[in-house]
């Protein structure tokens, strides 16, 4: 299990979260009594910020898995001032689509170094 890896793997797994948050929050903008939603992704990212420690275990990210991130997901209080509008969740789906493609491309260059390191080719 390789450190950068897993970080990468949290980032993905982020950015997903968030985009899936952001489209039900779109789905359901217009339907009366739908509460919409975001995410804390406080934990993970302090999991990520421990992971800067040299000698830091991979484990430790691999904890923030997918339920425990899905914990962080919490309906905006009712009258915050902070209602979502339909731009600012497309804005975050986009944002959210972005980052998953850069994390995506990311990882898929590690694996293709670790490929050529593998084979000799290069």
């Amino acid at each position: 299990m390789d450190l950068t890896t897993e970080a990468v793997r949290l980032g993905l797994r982020m950015s997903h979260l968030r985009a899936e948050v952001a489209s039900q929050n779109i789905a359901g903008m217009n339907v009366p009594g739908a509460r919409q939603k975001h995410v804390d992704f406080s934990a993970a990212i302090d999991a990520l910020h421990q992971a800067e420690t040299p000698g830091t275990d991979p484990a430790t990210l691999v904890a923030s898995d997918r339920h425990a991130l899905e914990a962080g997901v919490v309906e905006r209080p009712a009258a915050t001032g902070t209602e979502a509008s339909l731009d600012a969740e497309v804005a975050d789906l986009a944002t959210a689509n972005t980052d998953f493609q850069v994390l995506s491309e990311a990882i898929s260059r590690r694996f293709a170094m670790l490929e050529l390191a593998m084979t000799g080719k290069g």
